[in-house]
């Protein structure tokens, strides 16, 4: 067993959750048990979820402190230049 603290908004939310899995499921759930089915269905629809709130790229071209102009170019790269740039290693 864990405790969950959870503020006031996170207790209702929770609670609206638990309502909605209970009528789903046909019977009154425990706090418990919405959160296991919570998290259950968050396990089984990562990509659901990824649309969801989305994993978007950075715009990196309005972010001040990110100058675009700057390119660095390192040429041809294999794992031991890699290694050599990251180690140290002859």
């Amino acid at each position: 067993m864990t405790t969950v603290r959870l503020t006031a908004r996170q207790n209702q939310r929770l609670e609206e959750a638990a309502r909605i899995l209970s009528a789903s499921v046909g019977r009154r759930l425990t706090r418990g048990e919405a959160i296991a089915h919570l998290a259950e269905l968050a396990l089984r629809k990562r990509a659901w979820l990824d649309e969801i709130f989305g994993e978007r790229e950075p715009d990196y071209a309005s972010d001040p402190l990110v100058d675009m102009s700057i390119v660095f170019d390192a040429g041809r790269t294999d794992a031991r230049s890699h290694d050599k740039v990251l180690y140290g290693w002859r």
